[in-house]
């Protein structure tokens, strides 16, 4: 092992990349940080949470809005450092269930994987995505789709 080693430092030097001697020392990295550089957690909390309510505010202003044929954006609230956004969807004659059944098998892959694109920044950011959908009928819930950054791996 020892012969390996010191051929590889051989060839090393020879490149002109890398000069050792007998007397190098190498000292331990100790990071420097100047006083009021730092980011606490709290602070880093304190940040996202006013940044979701900036989200809500903003957001908020321009609702409701038409998705699709079938979809409205109709509110956006918040929990924390979670954005909410709220849906109905007009299912027409269908029921519930079966737009829950639908909603679970068709819709929330594609959903998630819409939130994982298009929320990159809010997510790494520990900002967490929900989207609940509503029946425009009933107003019960017939999705609900929640997304953190380790989803979107």
């Amino acid at each position: 092992m020892i012969k390996k080693l010191s051929t590889a430092l051989i060839l090393v030097s020879l490149s002109g990349t890398l000069y050792l001697s007998a007397e190098t020392k190498l000292e331990p990295f100790t990071p420097k940080l100047q006083v009021g550089t730092e980011l606490s957690v709290d602070k880093i909390k304190e940040q996202n949470l006013n940044v979701v309510r900036k989200a809500v505010e903003g957001i908020g202003e321009h609702l409701p809005e038409k998705v699709d044929q079938y979809t409205t954006l109709t509110g956006i609230d918040s929990n924390g450092t979670r954005l909410i956004y709220i849906f109905e969807v007009d299912g027409g004659m269908r029921s519930d269930e079966a737009l829950k059944e639908d909603g679970k098998k068709r819709m929330a892959p594609v959903i998630k994987a819409g939130i994982c694109q298009g929320s990159q920044r809010f997510l790494q950011a520990d900002i967490n995505i929900s989207y609940r959908y509503l029946s425009k009928a009933s107003k019960n819930e017939i999705l609900r789709v929640d997304v953190s950054k380790e989803d979107c791996r």
